[in-house]
């Protein structure tokens, strides 16, 4: 009696743990048939091919203004990252040196006019009043240009980038390179250097796209100089690009990444490249079902391609999980 009641136990539970790991095993292995896969818009718009360089871009208009004249640095009317406008004051040396010489010259002016008096009236000679003329002028020469070197003006409108002395430091016009450094922010250009194997593809007028790292604005230009001849040591060719720096991101002396654009078509439809399959084929998702499509290519880069029959703007590219996919097996995007 007792055995049976035990065999039927340990059916019931034979029979619940069964169903137990049915349950485990439908969860585990449930497969809906469809194959992940991510897709992109097929867009219409321009695409180029380009030439990859990197480069500087520096302003157009820099000006490193200098006093003509050595001097201590009485006063600075401007600081680093100021703005200012042509002619504006920059700074002012101490006027000791002025003062001296326009004694110097008040006195040389007196005795050259008593000078011309005594000539008129015959008490002197004529060789003696031409030196004292020439005394004169030397003095009055001496005088104006301190006069007008006095005070520095700016010769250019821009920012103020460096200040290279102090006020109360003295700048001397033969050992220093200059006292302050102007910047036009509004034009500027990019340099590089093209090598021989790419030199044929490059002319004046092409288009270029300056991209740099404090920014994520791309800037447009076109190449303004390409050199007839290489260097002698690197064996590359130099060319400069204009630039419009309108948003003023550009910075004096930047480095650039630069593409030279060789190729362009505008109004096309554009696909990423690894929509593209080694058949020239790409897989389309419609209606949730995997299509190929067989695609005449255009022009193309590293990241985009020009597609000229095969596919129409809008529908969904496949560009993930299309490798081994077969036509009409069941998709699910996952973007």
């Amino acid at each position: 009696m007792y055995r049976k009641i035990f065999i039927l136990i340990s059916m019931v539970l034979l029979l619940i743990v069964g169903c137990q790991d049915k349950d485990v095993v439908k969860e585990d292995n449930g497969f809906s048939g469809k194959r992940n896969v991510k897709t992109v818009t097929a867009r219409m718009g321009e695409i180029n091919t380009y030439l990859k360089y990197s480069g500087k871009v520096e302003a157009e208009a820099v000006a490193n203004a200098s006093p003509s004249m050595s001097g201590k640095i009485e006063k600075l009317f401007v600081k680093e990252g100021d703005h200012v406008k042509v002619g504006d004051l920059l700074v002012k040396l101490d006027q000791t040196q002025l003062e001296q010489t326009r004694i110097q010259f008040k006195n040389a002016e007196k005795n050259y006019q008593r000078m011309q008096k005594l000539l008129e009236s015959d008490a002197i000679d004529k060789q003696t009043f031409d030196e004292v003329k020439a005394g004169y002028n030397v003095v009055k020469s001496t005088y104006e240009f301190m006069l007008d070197n006095i005070e520095m003006k700016a010769p250019i409108s821009g920012i103020v980038t460096y200040i290279y002395k102090k006020e109360g430091e003295k700048f001397d016009s033969m050992m220093d390179p200059f006292l302050i450094r102007l910047v036009n922010p509004e034009k500027f250009k990019a340099k590089l250097q093209v090598s021989d194997s790419d030199i044929n593809k490059i002319k004046k007028g092409q288009k270029a796209i300056i991209k740099v790292d404090n920014t994520d604005k791309e800037f447009y230009g076109n190449i303004s100089y390409v050199s007839p001849e290489a260097e002698m040591m690197s064996g590359t060719f130099p060319i400069e690009i204009s630039i419009n720096n309108n948003s003023n991101s550009l910075k004096h002396n930047q480095f650039a990444r630069i593409l030279l654009i060789t190729q362009s078509s505008e109004n096309v439809v554009i696909i990423p490249q690894e929509g593209i399959l080694k058949s020239n084929s790409v897989f389309i998702a419609v209606g949730g079902f995997a299509e190929e499509r067989e695609v005449i290519l255009g022009i193309g880069n590293e990241d985009e391609i020009e597609i000229k029959t095969g596919i129409a703007e809008g529908e969904e590219v496949i560009i993930s999980g299309n490798i081994g996919l077969q036509v009409g097996d069941r998709v699910e995007i996952r973007n």
